[in-house]
């Protein structure tokens, strides 16, 4: 059951709101990524009996017509030829747009899914730091990492607000957040003061992952939620205090993404968010997220 609390504070703010609401009685598309460390896409497309169409917007997701559960204890699975990965939480890598000769951070890596697909977008080359604080979550990344054969990944455990002075060509925050998109029956712990929290969070996070990049530099910025103060709100944060820091535009060939918000209840944002994205989950039927790309001049 959708809260009538969140249905007051996003009915002016998402597109087409009554089918948003309605997906959120929608089970979204289980989708896959094609491991390319371990085989090729078109040997495991040729012998996999899977029930497979293409993610528009990149050529090694797939979405798949099985259940998670199965997919998980298939051999495929197990000897790392894919990922269970949401087709939305692929775009984030897309937009850094990593090469082998970059130093690269992510600084809130597991459990892996991003992490990973950079190894792959690198063919297991270059240098990869994938950063998380919590050990429970840094198991899993190893265990996923191994998994899948990336050998260019190396792992830190580091308070993310509190990262040992470096510097990097580019920078993924996918930042912890209050899940609003990826939650379709699970609004049990939903409130707003949840989303200030997070907020204050996402503010110091973003605050040292900008002080760690070099001039000229990318940080893209991402959650899976749909709060402006989580999203917007923390882009214009970095903004107001880094004069340095400019605005790119979010573009994947392949998937229509909405622009950010300008505006939310009483509080205004620069017309530069418009550059940011959105996606809703009514959009694809996977979950939401929010998108920003930021250079630093």
């Amino acid at each position: 059951m959708v809260p009538k609390k969140f249905k007051q504070r996003y009915k002016n703010t998402i597109p087409d709101f009554e089918r948003f609401l309605a997906y959120y009685k929608k089970t979204p598309q289980v989708s896959i990524r094609i491991n390319t460390i371990k085989i090729s896409r078109e040997k495991f497309l040729k012998t996999t009996t899977l029930k497979l169409k293409q993610v528009p917007w990149y050529k090694d997701g797939f979405f798949v017509g099985e259940q998670a559960s199965y997919l998980a204890n298939t051999l495929e699975h197990f000897l790392g030829y894919f990922y269970l990965q949401d087709a939305a939480s692929m775009l984030p890598p897309l937009v850094l747009k990593p090469k082998e000769n970059e130093s690269i951070l992510d600084l809130t890596a597991a459990p892996g899914s991003k992490t990973t697909q950079i190894s792959q977008m690198l063919n297991n080359k270059g240098c990869i730091i994938a950063n998380d604080n919590a050990y429970e979550r840094i198991r899993a990344l190893r265990g996923n990492i191994n998994r899948l054969g990336c050998m260019n990944i190396a792992i830190t455990r580091f308070d993310t607000r509190h990262f040992p002075n470096s510097q990097f060509d580019k920078i993924l925050l996918d930042a912890p957040c209050s899940l609003e998109g990826s939650m379709r029956k699970y609004f049990i712990k939903w409130n707003e003061k949840t989303i200030r929290n997070f907020a204050v969070l996402q503010k110091k996070m973003i605050t040292r992952a900008w002080q760690l990049l070099k001039p000229n530099g990318t940080l893209v910025y991402s959650t899976c939620t749909y709060a402006p103060e989580e999203n917007e709100g923390v882009i214009q944060y970095l903004l107001n205090q880094n004069k340095d820091a400019e605005i790119e535009p979010v573009k994947v060939r392949g998937i229509k993404m909405h622009p950010g918000i300008t505006s939310f209840r009483d509080t205004s944002y620069s017309p530069e968010l418009k550059k940011t994205a959105r996606v809703y989950i009514h959009d694809y039927n996977t979950s939401g997220f929010y998108i920003a790309k930021l250079r630093k001049k």
